[in-house]
């Protein structure tokens, strides 16, 4: 069962978000010290590069409700983005997946978890995602009180700085007003929170920021199944269910990238 965040469950969210605080600070630690010593890479990037270590998979799939999802298939862990989503909710959900991979004590063969753009009522699936904001927005709050214009130019301005979606700017700014006692920052939150602009790209554009960021990437990688393939068929070329293999693959290649 999945709940959406709303200005009804927002006070709710950032609750359980101060409760698992110190968790969570803890496993973004452990981030910087095992994959980001030299603090070279953007947090996008880095995301995707550790995930690329577990072979992932980024496909364009026709859900609008799948951002992403974990699978376990012979102990091996898979991740898999869908990038039909625009780009700043890919972002996001690959930190909610380096998460479960990680972090997540009960990933098993039986679980298969979906970054749906909700928060789901597992305690797991709150810290994915408080998690996933964490390593995305650093300073926000201070970005966004420097910054001019009305409420909406100045969410859109920080989704263009930390390729953050919508969602996750407004609740961690609404958790720093609650923290500093912001009244008026804490009644444009819950005001817009569920009011989030139909069309993002013609804001972007309209701003003059790099709309790429708001649409999909439709990109299609799968991992290094291909090279794998191939060198099974290298290393045995006398078997041929390898070559059929490969030319199952490069038939899945072309039925998912015939519609983008």
């Amino acid at each position: 069962m999945a709940v959406r965040i709303t200005k009804e469950n927002l006070d709710q969210i950032i609750k359980i978000n101060k409760e698992i605080d110190e968790d969570i600070r803890g496993c973004v630690a452990e981030i910087g010290k095992r994959y980001n010593k030299a603090n070279i890479l953007s947090p996008e990037k880095l995301a995707l590069n550790i995930l690329k270590t577990y072979n992932l998979i980024q496909i364009p799939i026709d859900d609008e409700y799948l951002g992403g999802k974990v699978e376990v298939r012979n102990n091996k862990k898979i991740p898999i983005i869908n990038t039909a989503q625009p780009r700043v909710y890919q972002y996001f959900v690959a930190w909610h997946e380096v998460y479960h991979i990680l972090f997540d004590e009960n990933l098993n063969t039986e679980q298969i978890y979906r970054e749906m753009n909700v928060v789901d009522v597992p305690l797991i699936e709150r810290k994915a995602d408080y998690f996933a904001a964490c390593m995305l927005l650093g300073n926000v709050f201070e970005y966004y009180i420097e910054l001019e214009g009305d409420f909406i130019d100045k969410i859109m301005k920080c989704i263009d700085m930390y390729k953050a979606p919508y969602k996750a700017i407004l609740v961690k700014l609404y958790e720093c007003a609650d923290r500093y006692q912001n009244q008026e920052l804490k009644t444009l939150c819950l005001k817009y929170i569920d009011k989030k602009p139909v069309n993002l790209i013609e804001k972007f554009n309209e701003l003059e920021l790099d709309s790429e960021l708001v649409r999909p990437s439709n990109l299609v990688n799968l991992g290094h199944i291909d090279s794998l393939i191939e060198e099974q068929v290298k290393a045995n070329p006398q078997v041929t269910y390898h070559e059929n293999n490969r030319k199952y693959l490069e038939g899945l290649k072309k039925s998912i990238t015939k519609d983008f």
